[in-house]
C-alpha cells in the first residue's frame, strides 16, 4: 500500500471518531455526473470503504456555496469540469455520527476522468442500467432518483 493511502486512512479514522463523539453538523456536496453516452461517473477512494464505488464529492468549505463545492470537488478529485448543474435534492446522512447535510447535483461533463492515485484510486463511467455490484447503496438510490425510478425522501 502506498504511504499516502495510509495517511488518508488514518485521517478518515480520526474524523470518524470525532464525528461519533462530537456529532457535528457538517455540509457536503455530491454529483451525479453523466458523459455524452449518459453513463454515470463513480469513484473509489483509497480510504474508508475503498471497495465501494461512490459518487464524487466532498465537504463544503467556509464561505463556499454547495454548487461551488460540487464543481471544485469534481475538478480536484477527477479533473473534470461540471456543466449543466442542477440540484437533485438535499439529504441528511447520520450514518457516521455527524449530521451531514448533503446537496446532490446532477451535471454533465465532456472530460475524461484523471485520477491522482492518492485520494481517488479509480474513476469510471458506468451505464446507469448496469452499475457495478459494489456500487454503494446511496449511489444506487441517487441514480434511481435521477432516473425518476425512486422518490426523493431526504434520507441518505
Amino acid at each position: 500500500m502506498h504511504p499516502i493511502h495510509l495517511l488518508y486512512r488514518l485521517a478518515q479514522t480520526v474524523r470518524g471518531v470525532y464525528w461519533r463523539v462530537v456529532r457535528p453538523k457538517v455540509y457536503g456536496a455530491k454529483l451525479l455526473v453523466r458523459n455524452r453516452q449518459s453513463e454515470v461517473l463513480l469513484i473509489r477512494h483509497s480510504y474508508g470503504r475503498s471497495d465501494l464505488y461512490m459518487l464524487p464529492g466532498g465537504g463544503i468549505k467556509r464561505g463556499e456555496t454547495a454548487l461551488d463545492a460540487a464543481r471544485r470537488e469534481l475538478r480536484e478529485e477527477v479533473g473534470c469540469r461540471a456543466e449543466e448543474l442542477a440540484l437533485l435534492g438535499k439529504y441528511l446522512d447520520t450514518s457516521k455520527g455527524a449530521r451531514n447535510h448533503v446537496s446532490v447535483f446532477t451535471a454533465t461533463t465532456h472530460d475524461q476522468p484523471q485520477i491522482d492515485g492518492r485520494e481517488i484510486v479509480e474513476a469510471t463511467f458506468f451505464p446507469v442500467t448496469d452499475l457495478p455490484a459494489n456500487a454503494s447503496t446511496a449511489s444506487r438510490r441517487r441514480v434511481a432518483e435521477m432516473l425518476g425510478e425512486a422518490e426523493i425522501d431526504g434520507r441518505w
